[in-house]
Parts: structure tokens; sequence; C-alpha cells
């Protein structure tokens, strides 16, 4: 149990091996976006695209706070193997995307 125990804290916290999801930036005039509440009363909204991307190459891109960084929302070729960018299908989520038609990557 100890060595599981060993063998997981050096994976995840010294390797940093899984991947982080997050909302990324969506600009509702280029994509379909899902939208998103900012309160929970829902009286302002906002858009967004679902994230993932491998947690190394995320803190190469942008260091430890992702939040401010525009590297977190677009992948950067080759060497972003495991990013990925889901738009709003409006076809299987229409209750949650926004009214403009989604385009490809």
């Amino acid at each position: 149990m100890v060595l599981t125990i060993l063998a997981s804290y050096v994976r995840f916290m010294v390797f940093k091996d899984y991947l982080v999801a997050y909302e990324g930036e969506c600009d509702p005039n280029i994509h379909s976006c899902f939208v998103g509440c900012s309160d929970d009363e829902c009286t302002e909204t906002y858009f967004y695209s679902k994230m993932v991307k491998h947690a190394t190459t995320l803190e190469t891109q942008c260091g430890v706070d992702i939040t401010d960084c525009e590297n977190a929302n677009i992948c950067l070729g080759e060497n972003d193997t495991d990013c990925i960018i889901t738009y709003c299908d409006p076809l299987t989520d229409i209750d949650s995307c926004s009214s403009e038609t989604s385009t490809s990557l």
C-alpha cells in the first residue's frame, strides 16, 4: 500500500502526469460556444469552450497561474499533443449553445 501511495505521489506531484480540464475563452461570433451563468439567477451569461491539456504542457506554457494566459486557450501545434478544444454542438447540446453556427478547427 505504501508503494502505491508513493508511486501515485511521484506520478501526480513530481511528473504532473495528468490532464487538466477547464473552461477556455470562446468568441460566439466565430464558434458555437457553451453558455454559462455568472450567478445563481443567471442574470449574466458568458461564453466558453471546453479545454483539455496535459498538466506539464500547461505549466510550461503559462506557469502556475493559467487565468491570464493566452496560451491556455489555444492548442500550440505538435508540442501540445494532448490538447483538445471542444465547442458546443447545436445538434446535441442545443440548450447550452450560443446561437452562432459551429465552425470546425
